[in-house]
């Protein structure tokens, strides 16, 4: 079967099925997603045990030691690495890369029942562990900041809060962490010899706080066909509450006041998760994921519109600003590869309108647009979106495209000098040469196989 005479027989259809897969890739284009860096699967988890007051060495020999012990029963872990510091243990596993993503929940839940059955050696006062292997690999492409003038972390975190809802609405946004907020909590601080004297204890005092800021069901009241709920009062509110607790001395029914025991404060925790600097000073960052299949630049886009109404309603002192974007970047990316592609035709137009004249160059430089085109088409039906590898293959492509017209063109044009008709040199160059140029573009394309045949990242 010769393809190109069937072609260049019925024209018409050629014409219109080229037409077709042009309309159809451009319109694909548009819908592509774009992304830094392809999807791959990340195959680490890491399993954070709280030990309060411990030392790094009994860290390290009560808890660390221990879960990697049971850790290293798992066929499929490649290697286990742990940092034990005071009063923390981290534990970071990694798998073979030969495992599936479909695999990797049945591992760490097997792993989290083994953790399960050495809970009892471990030590009582422990916090965890805790098997972290969600948000892992996670890529925030837009990080915004909020600054502040004269405002507190708890006033800036509202507007966060606020930011965050709208957000996480976008069509394209698939999750938004809040950074750099430091977290308030009410302190009691007491003298332990002060207490004495009053025969109370620090752990007394919770006891006695946790039962008095205690909200229990209390019924309902069915008055005909309404319904009245009963809600009892008794819940702290406020820190003047909290001082106003009274603290039972003995059974003769004599009480103190927790306010003059103790000294009650509202203060942000010492221990911080996450510092954000915006120019320099301290302030609240929002970060944003991208969706599966998603378009960054797109969704770059919407935040924009939303930064642009949402700093209209923020008070004097307080703005928000991008302090990091990958979207910027994918834009760059494709726009240098859409450069790459039309320099590339205006080189081969060149060449050629020197060598073998201008309609030669035309019909040669001509494949390169038509190719890449289809190209898009089949990247929308198998699901490849636009990024850094994407791109690069097409890059390396373009060249193969070449060489094979070049051959082609120049046959025919051979061809009719020795007197053949332009038809029956395109039926009888493309005869001849479509085989070998096919195991040519085949070996070509064999030579990079090496990375996608890999059981690794550089595979995926």
């Amino acid at each position: 079967m010769n393809l190109s005479k069937i072609a260049l027989k019925n024209n018409r259809v050629t014409y219109m099925l080229l037409l077709l897969i042009v309309v159809m890739g451009l319109v694909g284009y548009q819908s592509l997603s774009r992304n830094s860096m392809p999807p791959y699967t990340v195959r680490v988890s890491t399993v954070v045990t709280s030990f309060p007051g411990a030392a790094p060495e009994r860290v390290e020999s009560l808890v660390s030691d221990k879960i990697e012990e049971v850790a290293q029963e798992i066929p499929e872990v490649d290697f286990i690495s742990s940092e034990s510091r005071t009063g923390l243990s981290v534990i970071t596993i990694a798998l073979q890369d030969y495992v599936k993503e479909k695999d990797l929940q049945p591992i760490w839940d097997k792993l989290r029942r083994k953790i399960d059955g050495i809970r009892k050696d471990l030590p009582s006062n422990i916090s965890g562990p805790v098997v972290k292997d969600e948000d892992i690999g996670v890529v925030y492409g837009i990080i915004l900041g909020i600054e502040s003038d004269g405002y507190t972390n708890a006033e800036v975190k509202k507007h966060a809060d606020e930011l965050k809802n709208i957000l996480i609405a976008l069509d394209d946004a698939a999750k938004v962490e809040i950074g750099g907020y430091i977290e308030e909590r009410i302190f009691v601080d007491f003298n332990d010899a002060e207490l004495s004297k009053y025969g109370l204890s620090g752990r007394k005092l919770k006891d006695i706080i946790s039962s008095t800021n205690i909200i229990i069901p209390s019924g309902q009241v069915n008055l005909e066909d309404e319904r009245i709920s009963m809600e009892p009062t008794g819940n702290l509110e406020s820190v003047s509450e909290l001082e106003n607790i009274l603290i039972p001395l003995n059974s003769e029914g004599k009480t103190i006041k927790l306010g003059d025991i103790t000294n009650i404060r509202r203060d942000y925790v010492q221990t911080r998760e996450s510092i954000v600097k915006i120019n320099g000073e301290e302030g609240i960052s929002l970060c944003i994921s991208l969706k599966d299949g998603a378009n960054i630049i797109q969704l770059g886009e919407e935040v924009d519109k939303q930064l642009v109404s949402y700093n209209k309603t923020l008070p004097i002192g307080l703005k928000v600003r991008r302090i990091a974007s990958q979207d910027g970047d994918v834009e760059s990316s494709i726009n240098d590869f859409l450069i790459n592609v039309l320099e590339s035709v205006a080189i081969v137009l060149l060449v050629m309108f020197i060598f073998l004249g201008i309609r030669t160059g035309f019909v040669v430089a001509s494949l390169i647009p038509f190719a890449i085109i289809s190209t898009l088409l089949f990247m929308g039906v198998f699901d490849v979106g636009i990024n850094q590898v994407s791109l690069a293959a097409l890059i390396m492509a373009l060249g193969m495209l070449v060489d094979n017209a070049i051959v082609v063109v120049e046959s025919m044009v051979v061809r009719m000098e020795n007197g053949e008709s332009a038809k029956d040199a395109a039926i009888n160059s493309c005869k001849e040469l479509m085989i070998p140029l096919l195991i040519s573009s085949l070996t070509t394309s064999a030579a990079f196989l090496a990375f996608f045949l890999a059981e690794s990242v550089m595979g995926e």
